[in-house]
């Protein structure tokens, strides 16, 4: 049991440190007509995943691209709401721009994602050499790491599928309020108008004497 406890808290931590650390994820507002630039420095070949989302703003999309240390364009997406796209990373500074220069006043709330398409192992994330033949403890903490690991991917999805849902719940509510602002407005025009245009059918002008009077 004292060794359960021992692994188990070994992995929280490994975990937390991972998250605290080494964690790529970014949510960012991009202004209208601008453009923003990340680069990110490699050392050698390794395969990496990137994935992005337009959370909120107008129509929900950008211009993204990437490009590599040559300058040779990898990626390139226009208008475009999320997308994924994995490459091999080579030694220099790769460079992933987010433009909105297209958007007149609407700004953008964008995630963005970058990470290795395989899961390091915990000796590996905490500067550690990976080790040739784990032992039987570090094989079920690398274990229990993994289904941490594609858990938080889980949870980042719901997170970002929340944050979609509910703005899109307030972009609804918002509408709906003016509607209903409108439409009550348009009656109480209408009964206003229609008790006037009555009143005037039912009342009678005559002249007498040079003298206008109103019956009604």
């Amino acid at each position: 049991m004292f060794v359960i406890s021992v692994l188990t808290i070994y992995v929280i931590l490994a975990t937390l440190h991972m998250c605290c650390a080494s964690g790529s994820g970014l949510t960012f507002e991009l202004p209208d007509q601008q453009k923003i630039c990340f680069q990110e420095h490699y050392e050698g070949v390794k395969r990496y995943v990137m994935e992005y989302r337009v959370i909120r703003g107008g129509n929900n999309d950008v211009n993204m691209y990437i490009s590599s240390p040559n300058g040779k364009i990898l990626f390139n997406e226009k208008k475009s709401r999320k997308g994924k796209f994995v490459f091999e990373s080579s030694r220099g500074d790769y460079t992933f721009c987010f433009s909105n220069e297209f958007s007149t006043f609407t700004h953008k709330v964008v995630y963005f994602d970058l990470k290795p398409e395989d899961k390091e192992s915990l000796a590996v994330e905490a500067g550690n050499k990976k080790p040739f033949a784990k032992t039987a403890s570090e094989t079920s903490c690398d274990a229990i790491h993994e289904s941490f690991t594609t858990v938080m991917e889980y949870q980042r999805d719901y997170r970002l599928k929340e944050a979609l849902g509910r703005h899109l719940a307030d972009v609804l509510l918002k509408r709906i309020t003016w509607y209903s602002i409108g439409q009550t407005l348009v009656i109480l025009i209408s009964g206003f108008g229609q008790v006037f245009i009555l009143k005037k059918f039912f009342t009678e002008r005559y002249e007498s004497n040079g003298i206008s009077s109103i019956v009604t």
